[in-house]
């Protein structure tokens, strides 16, 4: 589930997503099908009730050549963002890192500003930046392991 997203904020995104497929003209049945979710679960996050993984959203996003632009300011709930990316970061490299917070946040049972936080002082959201080209392949298992591996060697 995406964390403490405001029932305000998953409307906002099932209207920007049902625009975009409108747009595009695609029906809901294509759309969901890709993904590989089912109709009614794209209905539901277009109209804000739905609950759904960053990696469903990501790919919802990426069927509609939509891109998840993260300020990484105040985060809508009890907790603030995980960070702040440098805004010249390109948004596939920050689309991973996020990705990968909020898999290592979900693993280790924390908060994404948490893990956000421990990941940034032992230098590792750098290197998820850095060596992108070489981890973006990876499985989330990989990449939970090599982060625990920098974090606990």
């Amino acid at each position: 589930m995406l964390y403490n997203l405001s029932m305000e904020n998953k409307i906002k995104i099932g209207e920007i997503i049902r625009s975009k497929r409108l747009q595009l003209n695609l029906r809901m049945d294509d759309i969901a099908k890709q993904v590989g979710i089912t109709r009614m679960t794209l209905g539901s996050i277009e109209n804000g009730s739905g609950n759904y993984t960053i990696d469903v959203l990501l790919k919802l996003l990426n069927v509609l050549n939509l891109s998840l632009d993260i300020g990484f300011s105040e985060f809508e709930g009890n907790r603030s963002r995980a960070t702040r990316i440098n805004s010249t970061v390109d948004k596939k490299i920050n689309r991973f890192v996020v990705m990968c917070i909020e898999q290592y946040a979900t693993l280790i049972k924390s908060s994404s500003k948490e893990t956000f936080n421990i990941l940034k002082e032992n230098g590792i959201i750098e290197e998820l930046i850095e060596d992108y080209e070489d981890m973006h392949g990876m499985s989330t298992t990989e990449i939970n392991d090599y982060i625990s591996n920098r974090l606990y060697k």
